[in-house]
């Protein structure tokens, strides 16, 4: 719901700016003197923001596809060296089968449902 209320005031927002510069000749003015100065910094803005852009996108949906595409029919786990008589530690979530984090040496959290395990 905040999502969509900043949408609708970004919107408005950019519907204002819009308005003001067609009537307002001061902020055409100035706007072009602004402009005209920084002719080489805008593209260049507009490209690093754009990468940046890209590169957290492609991060993101590679981190997405590897949490969520990691699903595993039963639970995998993983012993200690030569301690064949230990419990062993849990590899997936029992719950929604997703790969857990290791937060400290003796905690786990499931990547997509947040619950704790401990060793």
């Amino acid at each position: 719901m905040v999502i969509g209320v900043q949408s609708a005031l970004n919107i408005f927002l950019a519907m204002w700016l819009y308005n003001e510069y067609v009537h307002n000749r001061f902020m055409q003015d100035y706007l072009a003197s602004t402009f005209s100065t920084v002719s080489f910094a805008l593209p260049v803005g507009l490209l690093a923001s754009a990468v940046i852009a890209g590169g957290s996108f492609t991060a993101y949906s590679r981190r997405h596809r590897t949490t969520v595409g990691h699903t595993s029919p039963s639970l995998k786990t993983e012993a200690f060296a030569g301690s064949e008589e230990k419990l062993a530690i849990p590899d997936s979530c029992p719950f929604c089968s997703v790969r857990l984090k290791n937060i400290s040496e003796n905690r786990f959290q499931c990547r997509k449902c947040r619950r704790y395990f401990k060793k």
